[in-house]
């Protein structure tokens, strides 16, 4: 699990470090998150969106491998998705508003 752990923070590392978006200033839930999709890939055997339920459609389940089809959308409504993992570069968590 360990290693599964590494992979799927280094996706998510790469991905904020790619594109438009960041992760998550609060570590701790990045660090959730991160457990949790290692533990969607240990059973499932892709890094699935763990806020978003399987529907064992490959088709349908394919959009809610991370990052989600859905994130972009969420991060521009709201400032983040869904899962609280990406957020807008302008994002300012609720606590310091």
């Amino acid at each position: 699990m360990v290693q599964l752990e590494a992979d799927a923070r280094k996706l998510v590392e790469d991905y904020a470090e790619s594109g438009p978006y960041e992760l998550n200033p609060d570590s701790k839930h990045v660090d959730k998150i991160i457990k949790a999709l290692a533990k969607r890939k240990s059973k499932n055997g892709f890094f699935y969106c763990p806020c978003r339920m399987l529907s064992d459609n490959k088709e349908t389940d394919a959009k809610i491998i991370c990052p989600c089809e859905y994130h972009v959308e969420e991060i521009e409504k709201d400032g983040i998705c869904s899962c609280d993992l990406f957020v807008s570069q302008s994002y300012k968590p609720a606590s310091a508003v």
